[in-house]
This record gives structure tokens, C-alpha cells and sequence, in this order.
């Protein structure tokens, strides 16, 4: 999924009549409230770039995994500068559409990007709190999905109800 298609799906949504949800809605791009929440629970952009800003920052064993961080202070930084990455991808695309609900919406999959690198061993989130326990990280990932994926549901039948700019 990604941050850019959840925004325009949301921009679809808040841009057509609300008695018009069940049928142009989820018809025209797949727009059905399952495949919105999943397009801003798997910010893939900041996701794929992860994968790139670790590979830089860690050395790896000999199957290729990451197992050591050499640049703490760059992955922590790299890890800030994806959850803004993130905020900008769904602002930039949903600008003209925006409205007070996008200040949570936009921070949807910021927040997803963050518990994705909690549930996974050696991540940029390991810059951020090395302490942090394994256990403490899952548990803390997985109420932050449920919790997540609640807002973003709550949140697209929001803009389900968004009444769409007057046409030309």
C-alpha cells in the first residue's frame, strides 16, 4: 500500500456526494474502507527507504542480515526524517482537501512507520531508544496497529461524510 495512495483515496472519498459511499466510492479505484485503512497502515515509501537508510547504517552477518549499528547518530536521524517524510507524502497529496480530521489522518502512517520498526529486530528504532526491550517493542507495535487501524477507519467514514466542493 502507501502513504500516497491512502491520501488520494481519502481525497476520492471527501470529493464525492456522501449518499454516493457504497457505490461510486468503492467502485471507481477500490476504495472500500478495508483497502483505505490498509494504504495508511503500510506506508511502503518510508518503508522501502528504511530498508536502504539500514543497510547503510548497520554492518550485517554472514547471511546478510543486519545485526550491528555503526551509525547510531545518521539511522536516528534517518528515523526522524521518515516520519516527516511520511506527514509531507500525505499533506503534499491531500492539500486541497485538507481539514481539521487530516492532522490525525496525516499522522496515521507516521505512526504505522514507527510501530513497523518496533516489531522488527535492528531498525532505525533502535537509534532511537536502544534500551527498549524486544518484548516491550511488540507489545507496544501491536496495540499501537489496533489503535492505528481504529482511528483510520474512523477517520475515512469521516470523509464519507465530508460534503465534496461545489463543481464548476
Amino acid at each position: 500500500m502507501s502513504v500516497i495512495a491512502y491520501a488520494n483515496m481519502l481525497n476520492t472519498r471527501e470529493e464525492t456526494q456522501p449518499n454516493e459511499v457504497d457505490t461510486e466510492k468503492a467502485r471507481p479505484i477500490a476504495t472500500k474502507d478495508y483497502v483505505v485503512v490498509l494504504a495508511g497502515l503500510i506506508p511502503v515509501e518510508v518503508l522501502a527507504l528504511h530498508v536502504f537508510i539500514v543497510d547503510a547504517t548497520t554492518d550485517k552477518s554472514e547471511n546478510g542480515t543486519p545485526t550491528v549499528i555503526t551509525e547510531a547518530s545518521t539511522l536516528k536521524w534517518g528515523f526522524y526524517g521518515l516520519i516527516a517524510l511520511a506527514v509531507f507524502l500525505y499533506v503534499t497529496v491531500h492539500f486541497k482537501n485538507l481539514d481539521g480530521y487530516d492532522v490525525i489522518r496525516a499522522a496515521i502512517p507516521a505512526g504505522a512507520f514507527v510501530a513497523w520498526t518496533m516489531a522488527q529486530p535492528i531498525t532505525a528504532f533502535d537509534a532511537v531508544a536502544p534500551d527498549m526491550s524486544t518484548a516491550t517493542r511488540a507489545v507496544i507495535a501491536a496495540f499501537a496497529a489496533v489503535v492505528l487501524a481504529v482511528l483510520a477507519t474512523g477517520l475515512t467514514k469521516k470523509a464519507d461524510q465530508k460534503q465534496p466542493p461545489p463543481g464548476p
